[in-house]
């Protein structure tokens, strides 16, 4: 077999037990970082690197971490972020009561702490907002907590707000975010497939492939947890070209379509 056959027939193996959708990753990037996976640990072979994940659930957690997490940046769709800090972090402030969001696979923190900014820079009174940040992969959660950033991660940021929140930084070059808005996010490790959500919310960002990446019956149990812990009027986002699975709008109807922002109707 070609090296492209071989990973394509890895693909057919070791994803479907991991809940993953093998036509979802055949691109030549994510085969890229598997391989480079694969050097890391002493192993050459498609076949040898099948048998490891069978035997090493550790590793099962790495490959998921590989295939799935995306690039991040701050204020990432800009377009959104103008909804979020316009419309529904208003709407949600309105209550006047404490409130609680959820950055579901959130990568290097980019987008929690955005929530925050957008949340600091609303005029008016507001009550008290809780902020957690999950994600299955450790390594970038520990970056999330440092809060350390190359500049290309501001390029959506508004060029008012930088100077405002971010600082420069030699060691690592880049930028180290403000410390204030660093301590008021809370990052978890958190297996969006196998975990209970940790906790009730008002609003869940979900935007980093839960919903392209994985088979359809999963992607069915995952609107079903966000679903259960997302409080009646609560918003959920997702990522740019995802959707529902039809079977969930039983529980959510669209708020902001083109925007991928759902609203959970009131009831169990």
């Amino acid at each position: 077999m070609t090296p492209a056959e071989e990973y394509e027939s890895f693909l057919e193996e070791a994803l479907p037990p991991l809940g993953l959708d093998p036509k979802a990753h055949r691109r030549r990037g994510l085969r890229r970082r598997v391989v480079r996976r694969m050097e890391s640990v002493g192993i050459r072979e498609f076949s040898a690197y099948l048998d490891r994940i069978r035997r090493d659930p550790g590793e099962q957690v790495v490959l998921r971490g590989l295939l799935t997490v995306t690039i991040s940046r701050f204020f990432r769709n800009a377009r959104l972020f103008r909804v979020l800090r316009e419309t529904v972090l208003p709407l949600l402030a309105a209550r006047m009561e404490p409130l609680h969001a959820w950055s579901a696979g959130c990568a290097s923190g980019e987008e929690a702490y955005s929530v925050r900014i957008a949340w600091e820079e609303m005029e008016g009174k507001k009550p008290p907002l809780a902020l957690v940040g999950t994600d299955i992969d450790e390594e970038v959660l520990s970056r999330a907590t440092r809060g350390a950033y190359p500049e290309s991660s501001l390029r959506e940021v508004p060029p008012e707000l930088r100077p405002k929140y971010f600082s420069p930084s030699r060691h690592p070059p880049g930028v180290i975010l403000d410390e204030r808005i660093r301590r008021s996010v809370t990052f978890l490790r958190h297996d969006l497939l196998r975990d209970d959500p940790p906790g009730r919310f008002d609003l869940i960002l979900c935007r980093n492939a839960a919903f392209t990446y994985f088979f359809r019956h999963i992607r069915i149990t995952v609107a079903d947890r966000l679903a259960e812990s997302l409080e009646g009027g609560g918003y959920l986002v997702l990522g740019r070209t995802e959707g529902l699975p039809p079977e969930a709008f039983d529980r959510f109807e669209a708020a902001f379509p083109s925007e991928r922002i759902f609203r959970r109707r009131p009831g169990p």
